[in-house]
């Protein structure tokens, strides 16, 4: 009892050892500090790396600006070189196609004024010639009528290439073509087209035939004009026809149209140059023969032919012949 006493003081004045969850008190509020500041720092590091991308992002777009720029400002300087050769070309272009108007009223004019000149005294060698062949100074024997028929042939056809020069001197002068168009039947027209180049055919010693498929068949044209392209088709088909050839003259009818076609036997004319003996002036070597006339006729018949409204066109192959198609408006289709 009396130990037990003695020890009493002993015992309750010794230190007591602290408890676990004592000493661990100070560490758990440690920790807890250190996971508030955790956050924030993520925070300033996402918000550095979000600076740090933006600026990158904001250098490759001034970047790209400053390409796009200049590639803007490179095709605004071709352009506008591209621009200035342009208007150089037209100009060029318009200056040309002004000259070349002028040369052809130039032209024209010449033309206009020497055939003029060159019909006046054809005019009074046909008259002289007239005389002559009436005997009113006395009878002409035998060779003597020949040459005065022969000075009227050739004076003829000097007139004829001077009326068809002045006539294209007036369609190159921009005149209007004056046609009367009204209901023309084909056949009055077709049928004596054979003795207005009777002449020519037994010089050449070619055959002739002349085919309708009815009779009945009108054009709405100008009479004098379709004559006019006529003859100079058949004339043209007689000069590149060989001796022993063939000509024919059909007439038959599509919708709404009248075709009128000129077929020859002659050497024909090659693919490439089709197009071209439509043009004024021109004159093709095609099987050694070369045409003795201006290089008109074609090109003023078809350009008599539009101006009816109707066409003129051809085909044609090599030794073998050529076919000139008129196309005019039918008067039944107009009624």
């Amino acid at each position: 009892m009396f130990a037990e006493r003695a020890l009493l003081p002993f015992l309750w004045s010794a230190p007591s050892t602290p408890h676990r969850g004592d000493d661990m008190q100070p560490r758990r509020q440690h920790g807890t500090a250190d996971l508030r500041k955790a956050p924030r720092k993520a925070r300033e590091a996402s918000n550095r790396f979000g600076e740090e991308a933006l600026r990158l992002e904001n250098q490759q777009l001034q970047e790209l600006n400053r390409d796009l720029e200049l590639r803007l400002a490179s095709r605004t300087t071709q352009l506008a070189a591209t621009n200035r050769t342009k208007d150089e070309l037209l100009a060029r272009e318009r200056k040309a196609r002004e000259d070349a108007e002028m040369s052809n009223l130039v032209k024209s004019d010449f033309l206009a004024l020497l055939s003029h000149e060159f019909r006046t005294p054809l005019q009074a060698v046909f008259g002289y010639t007239e005389l002559l062949d009436a005997d009113i100074h006395g009878t002409l024997n035998e060779s003597q009528r020949l040459y005065v028929h022969r000075i009227k042939q050739s004076q003829q056809h000097l007139l004829g290439l001077i009326n068809t020069i002045l006539e294209f001197a007036k369609l190159e002068s921009g005149q209007q073509i004056e046609v009367t168009l009204r209901h023309t039947p084909m056949h009055e027209i077709l049928q004596f087209m054979e003795s207005l180049v009777a002449p020519q055919l037994e010089a050449r010693g070619l055959g002739y035939a002349y085919r309708s498929v009815d009779e009945s068949i009108a054009a709405y044209a100008d009479v004098t004009k379709v004559q006019q392209i006529i003859l100079n088709l058949l004339s043209n088909a007689i000069k590149f026809t060989k001796p022993g050839g063939s000509i024919t003259l059909e007439c038959a009818r599509e919708p709404e149209m009248v075709v009128l076609h000129v077929h020859d036997t002659g050497c024909g004319i090659p693919a490439d140059q089709l197009d071209a003996v439509f043009e004024p002036f021109v004159q093709l070597k095609t099987g050694g023969i070369v045409s003795s006339g201006t290089g008109l006729g074609l090109s003023i018949s078809r350009r008599l032919a539009q101006a009816m409204g109707g066409s003129l066109s051809a085909v044609s192959e090599v030794d073998k012949g050529s076919t000139f198609t008129l196309r005019l408006q039918s008067a039944n289709a107009l009624t």
